[in-house]
């Protein structure tokens, strides 16, 4: 029985997944409908958006007590978006809350290796909530419904 055959059996759905330049997995996903590139990073805690995306999109925002970081940025502001809905392909993730935060500096860092811009970060949350599994042979990621 192959790995995939396996999973399959077991549950999962598979997300195709992308290598960027830098070897970092992408792939695409929506936040009510508008298409994002979405930076598979296993060691983010939470899911988070793009603040400029959520503001442009007109989504309603409710800044959390919290702050974010990451990536070089250590203090800032996390907003809970409310009401949205969010898909991997077919999949809706369960996540804590959908979050959003000024992404400039991932994108900036993200720019100066050469790659494209990221609207949104999938982080553990999901990963945990879903028992991810990532095929690195196949660029897949696999979550458990």
């Amino acid at each position: 029985m192959t790995l995939v055959e396996f999973l399959r059996q077991d549950g999962y759905t598979r997300v195709p997944l992308t290598k960027s330049g830098l070897g970092h997995f992408h792939t695409e996903g929506t936040l009510e409908g508008r298409a994002l590139s979405v930076l598979v990073d296993t060691g983010a805690m939470s899911t988070v958006f793009s603040l400029d995306i959520a503001r442009e999109m007109g989504l309603a925002l409710n800044k959390l007590d919290a702050y974010g970081g990451g990536a070089g940025a250590a203090r800032l502001d996390v907003y809970q978006i409310g009401g949205a809905s969010f898909r991997l392909g077919a999949l809706a993730p369960r996540t804590a809350a959908l979050l959003a935060m000024d992404l400039t500096h991932v994108n900036q860092a993200a720019a100066q290796r050469g790659s494209g811009p990221i609207d949104a970060v999938l982080g553990a949350d999901v990963l945990e909530a879903h028992s991810a599994v990532i095929d690195y042979g196949s660029s897949s990621l696999y979550l458990k419904l």
